[in-house]
């Protein structure tokens, strides 16, 4: 019996077949009958017509599955296309006049042409990563394009945020320490509120609610992951202050203070909730606010010595945002007393008294002036204006005595408790800066970096009078920008002043430049150095504006700056000070001639070594490099560029500067290795963050990309010196990717080659790489004053509100800054009176008034509403509220200056300047803004009792 019982069978079968043939009769074999069957045939005709049966198709539907490829044997019949043969894609058919013809019809959507593709693809792993970040920034174009046009047509875009949602959940998932990731993810859910506001029902209050506590959600686990981020604290201010009502905001603050009370920018919130609310708002309570504030930093400061550095710098942020505050209350006599104070603490060697500056201006001469204002006969707002500008004007020092005025007597006691001592020395001339800045001197000139460095740079309500706009008109490189009568108006300017012709502007002006005199003798080493540097261009700044005309300099002023100047030069240890002769030269420059200032320059080359050693960059080698690019700049705005390429070139080679060379091809070859060798030895360096008082010294390795990128600019062209400095730029980027004062110079550089020969060349093309270099320089550096005077030059050229003017106004709304967003304002309003003064009625041949241009009007409107928006950051600036004020009073009605008024004071209501404005604005509501005045413990020099009493 077989194992296998199939087998089995098998077997037996064929052992009975084996065994039948014995039973056959071999004798007699019969053959049985066999029917045939008879074969149909078919003709071909019957096989065409069998073949041209039409069969109904019928659909069915299969299950996509992934099928095993199995490996095909040797003698397979087909193999595996692997060259993409065309002609197995294609089928044989009949040609033309065999095959039938016919017709049919099929409606289809006409797709786009595709490529062909294989039915196998193998990719490497980076071309899988480029795959999915193309459908990761289709998906977020997709769904940001939506919610830009406004339009949620159907349900289906909810699959699409549903997508976006799990595209950043999964990224800010793998790449927690983002900080841009999450920043897109918290503005990505503008666009979900905008969806549900569309789809869904419920109060639109209630929706932003709920979308700020969706965003202050995701900002908890941004700051659980990077809790040093200060880009996402000041989100996380802004969106609980863009919502919550003032009562919630501070028990929010104070608690979020509570578990981390070092941080200053819960400080300022906590600080501005108070001082920005109507309700709240009066000096004691904001000025105890702050002494809690620099009281607590100062305990922190002393109990962690790690923590000291970041602490001490918080206290000089909290130092600036209480003199501000002191400032624009009109506070300031108690302002110069606490600056007074820190100045003896740590620049005065604990000396009492060493910063006592008495004021020149007499008191009689006010009691005449008031008395002539009393006789005028004018309306009771008009007097009240009058005596309390000129007062402010004329009473800025506290007085000893008794006085009729109890504001102007201040205590020591009074500010004691907000006087915190600077340890580090470094934060002595942050310290410096800071005072100098409060009492009205700008800085020069006004970098991005040096704001941000010296803590200038976040305060948008900063500003509230026209000085820190000067820096504008403020000329540092070879070029004369014609910006005419922009930006300045001296109705703006808020006393104590030097701008405006009123008593007392002398007088303010010699007690700024005593304070910054003082500060300079009281200073040593790179301090005094910068200090000196600064009161050089503060007094060049003076005469610049005095020669453009937008500025009244008094007659002793312009006597005292030569000889104070010769004066300072005698002294020994400034007699071989290459800098100091840099900065005379300028000024000799602004007031007599070019040739006089190149004079000096060549004076002070007669104690210049004039070497170049790389290794070791010493002080007098970065005084020389600085001398000749300021001889080399000068030379060039003298129109004289063949003598500044010999400079270049002498200057490199190591030869006199001023000897005689004969420039040729091997000299120039020579010059350029030489500038070359040179250029990549200072780019292997190390690049380092440079403190703030380093700002105001000379930079060696931007004088000496300066000074090659003149000599490339001289002998190639602008497109080789552009070329230059896009490699230089993006070798600094490879070293440090931070935003750094060295790189904003570059671009400063970049941008004048290019002005200048755009300038000279109109027609050569170079408008567009301009523009391009000088937006690029806006994104990084939008508080640049150089850059901001540049494009206000060339939009006053171009006289347009076009497509350009839009992307302009886009960009510097979106920087966040308030110096950006107004000169803007100032921009647009001086292109639409330079439009206005070429309009003309065509039939009468009479210019058309700004009453019946509603364009202009609605355009101007337009932008002061956009800037003074609840999630923009210069609704709390004073400035923009003033000149909005001016433009509606002009063109508007008074309901709607009342009503702008308002709000205005609603947004900003510490603001002094604001309230002396209402007699302007709205006087017959005069009598309730004093009244606010007194309410809010501001600083009113004459009462309106006190008024009533003198004028009878």
């Amino acid at each position: 019996m077989s194992v296998f019982p199939a087998y089995a069978q098998a077997n037996e079968s064929t052992e009975d077949k084996i065994n039948e043939p014995w039973l056959q009769n071999t004798s007699f074999n019969i053959q049985p009958p066999i029917k045939e069957q008879t074969k149909s045939t078919f003709s071909d005709s019957d096989k065409d017509d069998e073949r041209n049966i039409s069969l109904p198709k019928v659909h069915l539907k299969s299950k996509k599955t992934h099928k095993k490829k199995r490996s095909s044997p040797e003698n397979s019949t087909f193999f595996i296309d692997k060259k993409s043969t065309r002609e197995f894609l294609t089928v044989k058919t009949i040609s033309r006049p065999a095959v039938a013809r016919y017709r049919v019809h099929y409606f289809d959507k006409i797709k786009k042409r595709f490529k062909f593709k294989r039915y196998f693809q193998k990719l490497i792993e980076s071309d899988i990563c480029l795959a999915e970040k193309n459908s990761d920034d289709k998906l977020l174009s997709n769904t940001f394009g939506t919610t830009n046009s406004g339009s949620f047509d159907s349900i289906k875009h909810e699959t699409e945020l549903s997508k976006t949602t799990a595209f950043y959940n999964k990224k800010t998932y793998d790449e927690p320490n983002n900080v841009e990731m999450w920043m897109k993810f918290i503005d990505f859910q503008d666009v979900i509120f905008k969806f549900e506001k569309t789809f869904k029902k419920g109060s639109i209050a209630k929706g932003l609610q709920v979308n700020a506590e969706r965003k202050l959600d995701i900002l908890e686990k941004a700051l659980f992951h990077n809790p040093n981020s200060e880009e996402l604290h000041r989100k996380r201010l802004e969106i609980m202050v863009s919502v919550f009502p003032v009562d919630e905001l501070q028990k929010r603050l104070k608690s979020l203070l509570d578990k981390d009370d070092e941080n200053i920018i819960l400080w300022q919130g906590y600080i501005e909730a108070t001082l920005c609310s109507m309700s709240h708002c009066n000096t004691s309570a904001v000025l105890k606010l702050y002494t809690n504030c620099l009281s607590t930093l100062h305990k922190l400061r002393r109990a962690s010595i790690s923590k000291s550095k970041m602490l001490e710098e918080s206290i000089l942020r909290m130092f600036y945002h209480c003199g501000l505050f002191l400032k624009q209350s009109g506070l300031f006599e108690q302002l110069w007393t606490l600056l007074k104070m820190y100045l003896e603490m740590n620049l005065g060697q604990m000396v009492q008294d060493s910063f006592d500056i008495p004021s020149n201006f007499k008191e009689k001469q006010l009691f005449e002036l008031e008395e002539m204002v009393f006789k005028s006969q004018l309306p009771s707002h008009e007097l009240w204006l009058r005596i309390e500008k000129l007062r402010e004007s004329c009473h800025w020092l506290p007085v000893k005595e008794q006085c009729e005025d109890p504001q102007r007597i201040i205590f020591t006691s009074d500010v004691v408790e907000l006087i915190q001592p600077i340890t580090m020395p470094e934060n002595t001339f942050k310290l410096t800066a800071i005072i100098l800045t409060l009492l009205k001197i700008p800085l020069l000139p006004n970098r991005h970096i040096t704001m941000e460095q010296l803590g200038l740079d976040y305060v948008p309500w900063a500003l509230d009078s026209i000085e820190t706009l000067l820096p504008i008109f403020f000329s540092i490189y070879p070029l004369n920008l014609e910006l005419g009568n922009f930006c300045i108006d001296y109705q703006l300017a808020v006393g104590p002043q030097y701008l405006k012709v009123l008593p007392a502007q002398e007088e303010y002006l010699n007690f700024v430049l005593s304070v910054l005199q003082k500060c300079i003798d009281c200073s040593e080493g790179e301090n005094k150095t910068a200090l000196i540097v600064w009161w050089f261009r503060f007094q060049r700044l003076l005469i610049i504006l005095d020669k453009k005309g937008k500025f009244g300099m008094p007659p002793n002023i312009k006597k005292n700056i030569k000889s104070n100047i010769k004066t300072l030069m005698k002294k020994s240890e400034n007699r071989n000070n290459i800098l100091f002769y840099v900065e005379y030269s300028m000024i000799e420059k602004e007031m007599n001639s070019t040739e006089s200032g190149i004079k000096i320059l060549q004076i002070a080359l007669t104690f210049a070594k004039q070497n170049i050693e790389t290794r070791k960059i010493d002080e007098n080698q970065v005084g020389e490099c600085h001398l000749i690019k300021t001889l080399v700049e000068a030379t060039i705005e003298d129109s004289n560029t063949e003598k500044a390429l010999k400079y270049l070139v002498n200057f490199v080679l190591n030869k006199p500067i001023l000897s005689e060379i004969n420039l040729d091809e091997n000299i120039e070859m020579q010059a350029s290795l030489k500038f070359k060798h040179v250029t990549l030895q200072l780019l292997s360096q190390e690049l380092k963050k440079l403190l703030p008082v380093e700002h105001f010294l000379p930079i060696f390795l931007c004088d000496w990309i300066i000074c090659n990128g003149w000599f490339i600019f001289l002998t190639k062209g602008p497109l080789e010196c552009g070329k230059f400095l896009e490699e230089i730029l993006e070798k600094l980027n490879d070293q440090n990717s931070e935003r750094i004062v060295q790189k904003e110079i570059l671009y400063e550089f970049y941008v004048v080659i290019m002005l200048k020969y755009t300038k000279s060349n109109p027609g050569y093309g170079l408008l567009k790489v301009l523009d391009d270099v000088l937006l690029r320089a806006l994104q990084n550096y939008p508080t640049n004053s150089f850059f901001l005077s540049v494009l206000a030059e060339k939009q006053l050229l171009s006289n347009s509100l076009g497509p350009k003017w839009w992307s302009i106004k886009n960009l510097l709304l979106k920087t966040g800054h308030a110096l950006p967003v107004v000169l803007m304002i100032s921009i647009t309003h001086q292109t639409i009176m330079n439009l206005h003064e070429q309009m003309m009625d065509t039939i009468t041949g009479s210019k058309l008034s700004m009453e019946n241009t509603a364009t202009f009007k609605n355009a101007m409107r337009s932008l002061f509403r956009e800037a003074t928006g609840v999630n923009m950051c210069t609704r709390r600036c004073g400035l923009v509220w003033r000149l909005y004020l001016q433009f509606v009073q002009k063109y508007f009605d008074l309901k709607l200056c009342g009503e702008v008024y308002y709000r205005a004071v609603e947004e900003c209501p510490w603001l002094k300047a604001l309230y002396i404005d209402a007699a302007i604005y709205i006087p017959t509501e005069l009598s309730r803004i004093q009244d606010l005045i007194i309410e809010k413990q501001l600083r009113i020099h004459i009462t309106p009792e006190e008024l009533d009493i003198l004028r009878d």
